[in-house]
């Protein structure tokens, strides 16, 4: 079994999370440059407080939101990746099989026969 359409959405997971996290630092650029007038809304602000409080609350919000759908996309890829390693790893222990010779010596709790 391939899990090819989980391992579709890992990826979509991990490239959304990182264009949320562009777009929030381009939305934090557009905010310092261009900048809106909160100082209309609130007089007693500071201007250049107020554009540097913004320009980092979009910053934030960007990693914020982005950050934990890129874990959740690689956390989920890295189960994939064990998934298909167990399996391999699986296949060839089962094409080995090793004879099992029974030894007294090396039981744990050796049968009744053997303690006689």
């Amino acid at each position: 079994m391939t899990y090819r359409f989980t391992r579709f959405w890992a990826i979509v997971l991990v490239v959304t999370g990182s264009i949320v996290i562009a777009l929030g630092v381009v939305a934090a650029v557009a905010v310092a440059i261009i900048g809106p007038d909160v100082t209309r809304y609130a007089p007693t602000l500071d201007p250049l407080a107020a554009r540097v409080v913004a320009t980092m609350a979009c910053a934030m919000v960007g990693v914020i939101v982005g950050a934990p759908l890129i874990v959740s996309g690689q956390l989920l890829d890295a189960f994939l990746d064990q998934h298909d390693l167990l399996a391999r790893i699986h296949r060839r222990l089962r094409r080995k099989r090793p004879r099992v010779i029974a030894d007294d010596r090396t039981r744990l709790f050796p049968s009744r026969a053997a303690r006689r």
